[in-house]
């Protein structure tokens, strides 16, 4: 009788893990700076995903590649409450135990008859966003998206349906409700790990 244990299942390790559920079509290079890794991923690549092996590039620079391509502001800001919009409108987003909220506002007021289609506009924008913002923040579970309030239901159809669209090259599941009676949009996206507000940051003692 071998009393000895064994491993029964392991995972791929980070970077595999990385290119199996995040990299798709969009992506248009793979760079890795450790040789170690390289020759691991180009191992995986070649088996298991091998329209990605030309894509999958090994940084030989001297600056480091965090430092290159500005990865420690990017951590920064996806982890800011305030998400800048092109136009000028922000995504507010706070997460609790309960739910995430994501509140749109509009940049500069521009008057009364152009109002409507800005709104309109912004909140066609923040859809992108938002999808954006779930994927890179790994937010999970009931999700409150306030958008800001619109008087035509057509805008309303068509910034749910943009958000729909958005949303749908989303791996993980989603689920969306209409609009309420508030104004106030539900949606749930299955959770699939810590977030990773989680992840990067820790409680105040």
């Amino acid at each position: 009788k071998n009393s000895k244990g064994g491993i029964l299942y392991e995972d791929l390790n980070l970077a595999a893990r990385v290119l199996r559920d995040f990299v798709g079509v969009e992506i248009e290079r793979i760079r890795v700076d450790s040789r170690l890794s390289f020759q691991q991923l180009h191992t995986f690549v070649e088996e298991f995903v091998p329209q990605l092996a030309d894509r999958l590039e090994y940084y030989e620079g001297e600056r480091p590649i965090f430092d290159l391509f500005d990865v420690e502001n990017e951590i920064q800001r996806a982890l800011d409450r305030r998400v800048q919009l092109k136009s000028g409108g922000t995504l507010v987003i706070d997460q609790t135990e309960a739910m995430t909220t994501i509140d749109i506002n509009t940049g500069a007021f521009v008057g009364h008859r152009n109002l409507e289609e800005t709104i309109f506009n912004t909140n066609t924008e923040a859809t992108q966003a938002i999808a954006r913002q779930l994927r890179l923040r790994n937010l999970g579970g009931i999700i409150i998206v306030d958008f800001i309030d619109m008087q035509n239901d057509d805008h309303k159809r068509r910034v749910l349906h943009s958000l729909e669209l958005a949303l749908a090259k989303d791996r993980a599941k989603t689920s969306i409700s209409g609009f309420t009676s508030l104004g106030l949009v539900e949606l749930t996206r299955k959770r699939t790990r810590e977030s990773l507000e989680h992840v990067l940051s820790s409680e105040c003692p």
